[in-house]
């Protein structure tokens, strides 16, 4: 199984070497980051949870479910949303309390996902009746440093 993202980071292959083995595969089970595992980056609860979208290959994305599997946890007055994760990975319900650090489940290539990877972004909570990702956009700070769309970050730790 590849390292796992951990809590307060996120490890997507680039620097650290390719981000699939052998020759161009359509096969998401040739990424590295592909089966990582999840932790929860802070405390809180899941308000939404899905785990029952199919993993596509690579290049193919479901255009419908954007998302695909994901977690949607309130930690505080914030909302961290985790996407693309792995079909049957996820082992928590609306509702569970989940502590820092707990397994949320596996990075997939579910939804619009055009090669295996984990999304995650921070919002406020989303207005009633609006899709559960239209909250306000909140800055994520990981390890110290405020992200911005397509910053990726490796890290390896326990």
């Amino acid at each position: 199984m590849a390292s796992a993202i951990l809590c307060g980071g996120l490890l997507r292959p680039g620097t650290l070497g390719p981000a699939r083995t052998g020759t161009a595969t359509r096969r998401p089970a040739a990424y590295a980051i592909f089966h990582a595992e999840v932790r929860a980056p802070c405390a809180g609860v899941v308000v939404a949870a899905e785990g029952g979208m199919p993993d596509f290959d690579v290049p193919n994305e479901d255009t419908v479910n954007r998302m695909g599997n994901h977690l949607i946890l309130r930690c505080g007055n914030a909302e961290i949303v985790l996407a693309h994760m792995r079909q049957g990975s996820i082992p928590l319900s609306p509702g569970d309390a989940v502590a820092l650090g707990d397994r949320l489940g596996e990075v997939g290539n579910s939804g619009a996902s055009a090669e295996p990877h984990l999304h995650i972004h921070a919002q406020r909570t989303a207005p009633e009746r609006a899709p559960p990702i239209s909250g306000a956009p909140l800055a994520l700070r990981i390890d110290g440093w405020f992200l911005v769309r397509g910053n990726l970050l490796d890290r390896v730790s326990g």
